[in-house]
């Protein structure tokens, strides 16, 4: 059997850990000052601008951070197909990015009640062009993580001084919103160089037909990335229309806290993910043993997490926040509910059902738990504000384990990860190995 945990995957976890860890405490630097600056109301109108933002960021992404790594892992010793893919990917990225944000800016522009929120969306749009050129999907599947993550932290570093520099007063939230887009020019511009660099990838190439068909290979990805946007980014938007700004300024607040502390345990499945699909032909039981690792490592970082906030959240929020966002901390504890079943359902879609050539049935669940949820969510943002917006999300990610879990039992695969390894196999790989 392959070894499932060599240097090469060992440094790409501890890369994106330490990325992750560096993205959690570098917006931690400026939360307070931001939230103290900007105030419950205007925090609540950054929200509604970025929660658009990212729409165009899910379409324009179309799921090639998933399907396009799958493939890139899988072709990455044949540089035309690369190129091919490559080239494709970054056309069809071009394509969607330029439609949504043009039809956002549109909408925001032509529409009185948020002509408002044109100016902090425009300037927030500045995040997907950086997002085109940011080539991470390339930089994974060749395992090259460890500069991914180096660059990314001096991106988020940037974002310190740019914060205290630009941002003055509750005005400034376009400012707040423009630097996200100027830090990842930042990342961009450095993995640009990089990816030259490595020089796996040729001359500039325009295919409609392979732009096509990258877009009908991840379709399935994006309806699923799109499911979960459904009771996700989603909900930002129901809470504005039920209730106030105030609201969804302290639902804004806690979900800061929630991404910033879910940063580390869910880069552990997008560090495994390419490893997987790379031994899932050549070696399965080795794929199967890195999966299990991964899942475990998940959920018990975010058991620790979990209960961390259940005792400490009204600590947290108010040396991070301060005393106006203090709601936030019954928010915040409903809202780490979700990894308990978010870090071990998505990890698991990624590295079993989709090399098990089921990533229609993970499409249907997460499009189905994202469908259900906008009622849910809109009965309980409306009794219950930003609390019934967090249980909303809960309850999702609880539908969306329970169908991952549930597609794995039916076609006989969850037996086949829960078994534990055979030690007559291993036995055998290791004397075949001594015997070379």
């Amino acid at each position: 059997m392959a070894k499932v945990l060599d240097k090469a995957l060992v440094i790409n976890i501890l890369s994106l850990l330490a990325y992750r860890g560096a993205s959690f405490l570098f917006p931690l630097a400026t939360l307070p000052y931001l939230a103290r600056t900007l105030g419950v109301e205007h925090m609540g109108v950054l929200a509604l601008a970025l929660a658009c933002v990212l729409y165009c960021s899910t379409i324009s992404d179309w799921g090639f951070n998933v399907y396009t790594t799958k493939d890139i892992a899988h072709h990455r010793e044949d540089k035309p197909r690369v190129t091919q893919i490559f080239w494709s990917t970054f056309n069809a990225k071009l394509l969607l990015m330029l439609v949504t944000s043009g039809s956002v800016l549109a909408a925001t522009w032509f529409n009185p009640a948020w002509h408002g929120l044109f100016w902090i969306i425009l300037a927030n749009c500045t995040a997907l062009l950086g997002s085109l050129f940011s080539f991470g999907w390339l930089m994974q599947g060749y395992e090259k993580l460890g500069k991914t993550a180096m660059i990314s932290t001096f991106g988020n570093f940037c974002a310190i001084p740019l914060t205290f520099l630009l941002v003055k007063s509750p005005e400034d939230t376009w400012l707040a919103a423009l630097i996200p887009g100027l830090v990842s020019l930042i990342s961009s511009a450095i993995t640009l160089k990089y990816v030259l660099e490595m020089k796996v990838v040729g001359r500039y190439r325009l295919e409609p037909r392979e732009i096509w068909q990258r877009l009908t290979d991840s379709v399935d990805v994006f309806v699923a990335i799109a499911g979960a946007n459904l009771f996700n980014s989603v909900n930002v938007l129901l809470l504005a229309t039920f209730t106030s700004s105030y609201m969804t300024g302290i639902y804004n607040g806690a979900d800061r806290l929630r991404k910033a502390a879910n940063s580390v345990p869910e880069q552990i499945g997008s560090a495994f993910f390419p490893r997987v699909s790379f031994l899932f032909s050549r070696d399965k039981a080795a794929a199967i043993a890195a999966t299990r690792k991964s899942l475990l490592f998940s959920f018990l970082l975010s058991l620790g997490i979990v209960i961390f906030t259940f005792f400490f959240a009204d600590d947290v929020v108010r040396l991070l926040l301060g005393p106006a966002f203090l709601p936030s901390a019954d928010v915040l504890r409903v809202f780490v509910l979700c990894f308990l079943f978010g870090n071990i359902a998505y990890p698991a879609g990624l590295q079993i059902l989709i090399p098990h050539g089921l990533r229609r049935e993970r499409m249907f669940t997460m499009l189905g738990a994202g469908l259900i949820n906008i009622p849910i969510c809109s009965v309980l943002a409306w009794k219950y504000g930003a609390i019934g917006a967090a249980w909303s999300m809960v309850i999702a990610e609880l539908l969306v384990c329970i169908g991952i879990f549930s597609i794995m039992a039916r076609h006989g695969i969850l037996r086949e990860y829960l078994r534990r390894p055979e030690t007559s196999t291993v036995r055998r790989s290791e004397e075949g190995i001594e015997s070379r």
